[in-house]
């Protein structure tokens, strides 16, 4: 019996081709249409669902080409219109609630793909073959007890090389050296069982503090020790903090006994004792660190302090000779996490600080744009703007050091791409107001004479050691002030300054013999004037206007000159800073 028509429940639908035009089959969006619903339309440009969601609609390039409103007969004949809403609406509220919910997981899991992002470094070694295969070796051998050294065969004191009581006046002088810096969280004194090289090399660096001591048996025998000791504990496959505390003394004074042009550590031991920290030191988990005596923590922070303080060193060494660091950009990244510790203070800001600057000015000086006639650098203004905060406190010296040192180096660094293009304008020593190279050299006076006033500021009398960095900046700054010598306005004063500073700079090297070679030419050149006005009193005074210090006013005889002579061509910096330290 065939069934009736109703009882069929086929969908009904008013067919009249002479009046209906056909009814295009795309009837929703392609939002819709993944989701297997058709869209409900209104007045808006978007369907309601699109609407709901805030998403882009494609329905009016699709079917609303041939709008036409959504029929009853459309509808199953078993569901209402309303029936049909509601459960469209149910549907969108659905949808909108696993999209929130979507949204606050991608939230999340950005949060988290920063976290890796800045982890990127220790995961990458992590997954290295090597560090895999040692880890294994580890568990295999976990029983099996390390070896011991005997320290008595490294310890100074029980060698004979120094007394007790010139221990603790050379450990005295370390502690005075370094008190820029936070080096260690450790006495210097309980470092003798804990670490011979480390107490060795601090006593090392000590002995610079009393110049009687310079030279002699005592820093010779000294200075063999501690050599050994460093070479074997740099050719271990593991080194410990303390032994990369001992290579960063080591790169930031230059403690040989016998200076001279024909040696080279300093530089390449600094990124040598970068690559141990990176070897052996998950950044990403050392702010995180936290156990119940605070001890954990504590070293945690002092390896972070140390890092820094490496960068730094690594980051004046690139400058200093114009050849890149060798520790890569994300590394340098890392360095702020010191301010993540709970307990930095203020010479952890100085240290950042500075690498900050160093850095930058590595990247400006590194790049083929040079700066034109104009003193200004915007982007170390800038940087110097947003550390305002400690770039004027008092005990901020070293970062306005700093300072002087980044803007003479970009100074010098245009005046000589000025010389190279237009040389006329730099050799001509009577250079009008008009030429575009005298701002820059007036900026180059005045940066070098405050550069000098911070040098002996931070001077503790003559006993006070700079590091080889600022030794030798220094003595670039005295270079800059004998070069251009005829702009001076008052030479007088700048030869008393220049004698204070020669008389803190590290004798050897280059640094001292060319500072005292820079002076020389102050002084000859105010002998000159003299000479050629033949108007000198017993007072000191000419009508040149030139005040003769003293000690040019005595001299009898030609002052001896260093290897390069007056009408020689002034010594680069990376001349000055190879010689100093390679």
């Amino acid at each position: 019996m065939p069934l009736s028509e109703p009882s069929i429940g086929k969908r009904k639908r008013t067919r009249n081709a002479a009046s209906t035009p056909k009814v295009s089959k795309t009837r929703s969006c392609e939002s819709c249409r993944r989701l297997k619903t058709r869209c409900e339309t209104g007045s808006s440009d978007r369907c309601h669902r699109c609407g709901v969601l805030q998403i882009k609609c494609s329905f009016q390039t699709t079917s609303r080409a041939h709008p036409e409103p959504l029929l009853e007969a459309d509808v199953d004949s078993r569901t209402s219109g309303d029936d049909y809403h509601i459960r469209l609406c149910a549907v969108e509220a659905t949808l909108s609630q696993l999209q929130g919910s979507l949204s606050v997981r991608n939230s999340s899991n950005y949060e988290k793909s920063t976290e890796e992002t800045s982890s990127i470094i220790e995961r990458t070694a992590r997954d290295a073959p090597m560090n895999l295969i040692q880890e294994i070796r580890q568990n295999i051998t976990l029983n099996e007890q390390p070896s011991t050294s005997d320290d008595s065969a490294e310890d100074v004191i029980i060698n004979g090389i120094v007394s007790e009581e010139l221990t603790t006046m050379l450990l005295k002088g370390f502690s005075k050296l370094s008190n820029r810096w936070l080096f260690m969280s450790t006495d210097p004194i309980q470092l003798r069982t804990k670490s011979p090289l480390l107490f060795g090399t601090c006593i090392l660096a000590g002995l610079h503090i009393t110049p009687s001591l310079h030279g002699s048996s005592t820093h010779q025998a000294l200075y063999r020790h501690i050599h050994g000791l460093l070479g074997q504990a740099h050719l271990s496959s593991t080194a410990s903090l303390d032994t990369i505390q001992s290579m960063l003394i080591f790169s930031m004074w230059d403690l040989r006994p016998t200076l001279g042009p024909d040696h080279g550590t300093s530089w390449l031991l600094s990124g040598t004792a970068a690559m141990r920290v990176i070897m052996t030191t998950t950044f990403g988990q050392l702010s995180k660190t936290s156990d119940a005596d605070g001890r954990e923590l504590a070293q945690a922070q002092e390896i972070m302090r140390t890092w820094n303080l490496i960068c730094l060193c690594q980051l004046q060494f690139s400058v200093g000779s114009g050849r890149p660091p060798i520790i890569s950009s994300q590394y340098f990244d890392e360095c702020v996490k010191v301010l993540d510790f709970p307990s930095y203070n203020a010479r952890d800001e100085l240290v950042l600080a500075g690498v900050r600057l160093y850095r930058l000015l590595w990247e400006v000086i590194s790049s083929n744009v040079i700066q034109d006639g104009r003193a200004v650098w915007p982007e170390i203004d800038n940087l110097r703007k947003s550390q305002e905060n400690i770039y004027k406190l008092d005990s901020s010296e070293p970062l306005r050091f700093a300072y002087s040192c980044a803007y003479l180096i970009l100074a010098r660094r245009t005046l000589q791409h000025i010389g190279e293009t237009q040389p006329e304008k730099i050799s001509n020593p009577r250079i009008t107001p008009e030429e575009p190279a005298l701002p820059l050299i007036r900026f180059a006076i005045s940066q070098s004479h405050q550069l000098l006033n911070l040098f002996v500021s931070m001077s503790d009398l003559t006993t006070y050691i700079h590091p080889t960095y600022e030794n030798v900046l220094c003595s670039f700054a005295m270079v800059t002030l004998a070069e251009f010598v005829t702009h001076l306005d008052d030479v007088g004063s700048v030869i008393v300054l220049t004698e204070q500073a020669v008389s803190h700079i590290q004798c050897g090297g280059k640094a001292e013999p060319v500072s005292r070679w820079s002076l020389n030419i102050m002084k000859q050149h105010v002998a000159d004037k003299v000479e050629q006005e033949d108007c000198a009193t017993s007072m000191g005074e000419n009508n040149t206007g030139i005040c003769m210090p003293q000690s040019v006013q005595n001299v009898t005889e030609p002052w001896p000159f260093n290897e390069w002579g007056i009408e020689q061509e002034f010594p680069s910096l990376e001349d000055m800073f190879f010689g100093n330290v390679i």
